[in-house]
């Protein structure tokens, strides 16, 4: 038995591609592919540019998560911290420190399993040099950093710095609590008591100062950048109003859609379902009613940045192209060989059902999948019934953000 092979069948046949399936059955979407790795390569590009920010629509069941899991490989290959991030009730789009938290909690290394903030620190600490550049470009009065960076920084450079100590940085720069006397503390014993002007921070801000934070220290440990990839965004179609507006402005921000927060070294990718702006945008005039929403709280900023989320996901994303009878049957070819290797039984070619607008590569992978189970197991010939799932995008309260999410100052 081919293991891994094993493995991929095995996450084909719930319908969620894993690593080794996006390895071994790759993608056709070759325009997304190229618009991607040229945002990868202006990751860094001027700062007073809007984002590289790119978007992917397309049905339930199209590939769009499959695609994502490529796009991660395509990212690793070239150097990149990649952080997959699921959209869920657990991780609100409209809540930048959960976000930011969820995103370093998921991100992957290229070629080595370790937490990114544990190696990019250890790295840091061996090059003095680089340290003190970045304490140096976080302490500089238009760096946009709380004192508290500085501070980090000033300590990690202490070998004297203890060991838990430095854990618990760690824990803070991957978006967790830093106790405030423990820190001064610190400073009081590094003979820097009066160094910093230390002061509170609002934890959504915080958030989004790590955020730019955790590109600029990855680069400086020698990995490329930093790649985040959205799935499920739909979900906030469900959001209340408010908790909507807020969705569509941190995804622009997450996007750099405003040259002012853009977030350099950053490279996003969202992926939604291609009736979002019908069902959603159109049907309840998010575009009027809800940069208005944020303005009546005092935000136009955030009313702004609720504007470019909304326009990006009604004009920018590409559409995934329906899987054409050449790549039906390139992909039926390497599922074969590969659902052969997984089982060490020779699976016979599938019925090569007839390609449909409607048909989805999901429906046509389990279909094969489900014909050589039934053949394998059963010696039984299979009939294949497929059908279609809408998208529920009727607004509920269980998605409402934290109370102090609504009263964020500007």
């Amino acid at each position: 038995m081919n293991l891994p092979a094993r493995i991929a069948i095995e996450a084909l046949r719930a319908g969620v591609p894993n690593r080794e399936a996006v390895r071994l059955l790759g993608t056709e979407q070759t325009d997304i592919e190229q618009g991607f790795e040229a945002a990868l390569h202006r990751a860094w590009a001027d700062g007073a540019r809007p984002g590289t920010g790119l978007g992917i629509a397309g049905d339930f069941g199209t590939g769009k998560s499959h695609l994502l899991g490529y796009l991660s490989e395509v990212a690793l290959a070239q150097g990149f911290v990649v952080s997959r991030v699921v959209v869920s009730k657990e991780t609100p789009l409209s809540d930048p420190v959960r976000l930011f938290q969820a995103a370093l909690r998921e991100a992957a290394l290229p070629e080595r399993n370790d937490d990114p903030m544990t190696a990019s620190l250890a790295e840091l600490r061996r090059h003095p040099a680089d340290l003190a550049s970045l304490q140096a470009a976080v302490s500089a009065p238009d760096s946009g950093f709380a004192p508290v960076f500085a501070a980090l920084l000033f300590l990690l450079g202490r070998p004297a710095t203890p060991p838990e100590r430095v854990r618990r940085f760690e824990k803070f720069l991957a978006g967790g609590k830093l106790a405030q006397a423990d820190l001064r503390q610190a400073l009081k014993e590094a003979g820097a008591a009066r160094m910093f002007n230390l002061r509170a921070v609002p934890a959504a801000e915080m958030a989004r100062q790590q955020a730019r934070f955790a590109p600029l220290l990855f680069r400086l440990a020698g990995f490329a950048g930093w790649c985040l990839l959205l799935d499920e965004v739909e979900l906030i179609g469900r959001y209340t109003p408010l908790q909507r507006a807020l969705a569509y402005a941190e995804m622009a921000r997450w996007l750099g859609l405003d040259a002012t927060v853009r977030i350099p070294g950053l490279v996003s990718v969202y992926a939604i379902t291609d009736d979002f702006r019908a069902a959603v945008i159109e049907a309840r005039g998010d575009a009027q009613k809800l940069p208005d929403r944020l303005r009546l709280k005092g935000r136009p900023a955030q009313a702004a940045l609720a504007l470019a989320g909304i326009r990006h996901i009604s004009n920018a994303p590409k559409r995934l192209l329906p899987p054409r009878d050449a790549d039906l049957v390139a992909c039926h070819d390497r599922l074969r060989e590969l659902y052969s290797g997984a089982y060490n039984w020779p699976a016979p070619p599938a019925p090569l059902a007839t390609r449909t607008a409607a048909g989805t590569m999901r429906q046509y992978i389990k279909s094969w999948i489900t014909c050589w189970d039934l053949l394998r197991l059963e010696g039984a010939v299979a009939q294949i019934v497929t059908g279609t799932l809408g998208m529920n995008y009727g607004e509920s309260g269980d998605f409402s953000p934290p109370a102090e999410m609504d009263d964020e100052p500007e």
